[in-house]
């Protein structure tokens, strides 16, 4: 499937693989065979690659997620199977997570779960019940052509349906900054560039703070949210 939007000519294409990527006669361009059989000539690829559960290994008796086939754990990452732990990308998710937070496998959620899952045979199911705040927000830090991004909680309105609005600040090549708030409150952000705001928009969303007085000027630049809620 494929998208084209005709003022950027971004073209999206979905479930489909690189096969092989060759030079053209046009200069700076490059043709990108993909395994439905089609040639894209273009000047810049971006591939994005998902991340499935592989578990066949994993003996049928120990109980599975019938969404994404991944081994079911509990909070304490501990399996169907007494004694027997999972964590990264093998593992689903199964208890009632935050409403902040929510599993995508991405390679900074697997090392939280592994440390998570070692400190649970280590200590017990008691160590994370009382001291981990670990899964209560979503948090991705990477970068994307050069800029650091910033990924905080429900970033993209994951699971709110059309209950949300959003606020968007963007200073070309610079910044880019989203946040998207549900009942005068954050509960998601993007920060592309160097914002300086990831704490102050982490601890907005984990405090639920009414921001109905300023949502309008939230993302102002002249607002100093920092020193605003000091």
């Amino acid at each position: 499937m494929g998208k084209t939007s005709e003022q950027s000519a971004l073209r999206l294409v979905s479930d489909a693989d690189v096969i092989k990527i060759e030079s053209t006669d046009d200069e700076g361009k490059a043709g990108v065979i993909l395994s439905t059989g089609e040639t894209i000539v273009c000047d810049v690829v971006v591939s994005a690659i998902g991340v499935e559960p592989f578990v066949p290994f994993v003996p049928a008796s120990i109980a599975r997620s019938p969404e994404d086939g991944g081994i079911l754990v509990d909070r304490h990452f501990l399996t169907s199977t007494p004694n027997v732990y999972a964590a990264g990308d093998v593992c689903h998710a199964s208890w009632a997570t935050s409403s902040t937070w929510f599993q995508m496998r991405l390679w900074s959620q697997a090392r939280v779960m592994g440390i998570e899952a070692g400190l649970s045979m280590l200590h017990g199911s008691e160590w994370i019940d009382n001291n981990s705040l670990s899964f209560e927000l979503f948090a991705h830090v990477t970068s994307f052509f050069g800029f650091k991004v910033v990924l905080l909680g429900l970033y993209n309105g994951q699971t709110l349906g059309d209950e949300y609005t959003v606020n968007v600040r963007c200073t070309p090549g610079e910044e880019y900054i989203k946040i998207v708030l549900k009942d005068h409150r954050a509960v998601g952000a993007v920060l592309i560039g160097d914002t300086d705001l990831e704490e102050t928009f982490e601890n907005l969303i984990l405090n639920a703070t009414d921001l109905s007085l300023i949502e309008g000027n939230l993302l102002d630049p002249d607002v100093d949210l920092e020193d605003y809620f000091d």
